[in-house]
């Protein structure tokens, strides 16, 4: 009876806290980085809400960044820069609350502040190059995660780039990614991001990685070739280049319609051959595969989101994922709808996943989430929502732990 009092009252706290959200006053205007470039608000590139990118979106980030708009400029012999460093403070605030029986952590309830603190800086950096910059406040290595773009020509609409990047967490897809689908880290609607998409529940889609994307774009379709290697700072990178993995990413994206869809594949392989720090060389696997696709557009007057991706990735003692070392491969499946029912203030969002991590015995973990995240302004999001855990490995947890809830503020300054 207890423990059902205080599963209703957090509930009740977390709806107190969107409707407080709903009633307080709201501003105009998001102002991050790139919106201060351009001159435009974030829903010019994002769809619902940030980071989630629209066509227009996908155009800015394929042209490396580079637009400008009322900013003033420098302007002179092979020199195109802005005035100002245009930058960005990302932050997040979460509560989290977990059904296990440790009494401790989110079992017992976590104010995580800051859960993610980092200064992005990026924009354009020359006219036919730009770059990202994200700049931990909170760690001692404060270079997270970094790219710079360069646009190389272009062919009839085909633009052709390159892109050395390096980066803590955000994967070999971090290079060049477009779809919403949760291919790379952190581009995805919601913040579970493990449970809607397969490429974040293996872990292909996030994690150390450096290495330099080839890309060929265009408005309705791109392919990222990245030769590289799971590691970052002093990680795993002495290499040579004969001893990169490979990574290969090609999506269609065409309007059905009023439809703005997306269809795609991801596929990592090879072996990463890197120094042992003894001499010798140490082969880190990397094999798997994520077929993914999205469809966005509006139902009526409400916006609609929906993602689906399924993947697998090959069992192998040496694989730089840890949930990849299990006797047989690992498999998932995911999907996300999240419709706008305040277009562009407030959604409400269902997924589901499965998920089969390999192992012998007690493999199965899927989970429903439900939630629904609230605008405030464009660059500020209310985001609650809860994950209900079941299959073997779920039944298995010493812990008992198989549901949570979350409620999240996600601001851009």
């Amino acid at each position: 009876m207890i423990n059902r009092l205080t599963m209703l009252h957090s509930y009740a706290m977390g709806i107190l806290i969107i409707i407080g959200g709903l009633v307080l006053p709201q501003q105009a205007d998001a102002v991050p980085a790139f919106a201060r470039q351009t001159s435009m608000p974030c829903s010019a590139c994002h769809f619902q809400h940030f980071p989630a990118l629209n066509s227009f979106g996908r155009s800015f980030r394929s042209g490396g960044y580079t637009l400008t708009g009322g900013q003033g400029m420098i302007e002179g012999d092979d020199i195109s820069l802005p005035l100002m460093l245009n930058a960005s403070v990302i932050t997040k605030l979460r509560y989290v609350k977990s059904n296990g029986n440790t009494n401790a952590g989110s079992d017992f309830g976590v104010i995580e502040w800051p859960d993610e603190a980092a200064l992005l800086v990026g924009g354009k950096l020359a006219k036919d190059a730009g770059f990202l910059m994200e700049l931990g406040l909170t760690d001692a290595n404060s270079f997270l995660s970094t790219k710079v773009h360069f646009n190389l020509g272009k062919a009839g609409n085909t633009q052709f780039s390159a892109i050395p990047f390096s980066t803590d967490g955000l994967g070999a897809a971090y290079g060049f990614e477009l779809l919403n689908t949760g291919a790379q880290r952190s581009q995805r609607p919601i913040e579970e991001r493990r449970g809607f998409s397969a490429a974040q529940a293996l872990g292909l889609g996030s994690g150390e990685a450096t290495g330099i994307a080839l890309v060929a774009s265009s408005h309705n379709f791109f392919i990222n070739y990245t030769p590289w290697v799971p590691g970052w700072e002093e990680n795993n990178l002495e290499v040579k280049p004969s001893g990169l993995a490979h990574y290969l990413r090609a999506a269609y994206t065409p309007f059905i319609g009023s439809w703005d869809t997306g269809f795609g594949f991801q596929l990592w392989s090879g072996d990463a051959e890197v120094a042992d720090g003894a001499g010798g060389e140490t082969l880190i696997a990397t094999d798997g595969w994520v077929v993914d696709g999205q469809m966005q557009g509006s139902v009526g007057s409400l916006p609609l989101g929906i993602y689906a991706s399924y993947g697998s990735c090959s069992s192998d003692e040496s694989h730089f994922l840890e949930g990849c070392t299990n006797t047989d491969d690992g498999e998932a499946f995911g999907m996300l709808a999240q419709l706008g029912v305040l277009p562009n203030k407030a959604n409400i969002f269902a997924a589901y996943r499965t998920l089969d991590d390999g192992s012998d015995d007690d493999s199965k973990f899927n989970a429903t989430t439900i939630g629904a995240n609230y605008l405030f302004s464009q660059n500020i999001r209310f985001e609650v929502y809860y994950v209900k855990e079941s299959g073997d490995g779920v039944d298995a947890r010493g812990n008992e732990r198989d549901s949570k809830w979350l409620f999240q503020l996600f601001a851009g300054y």
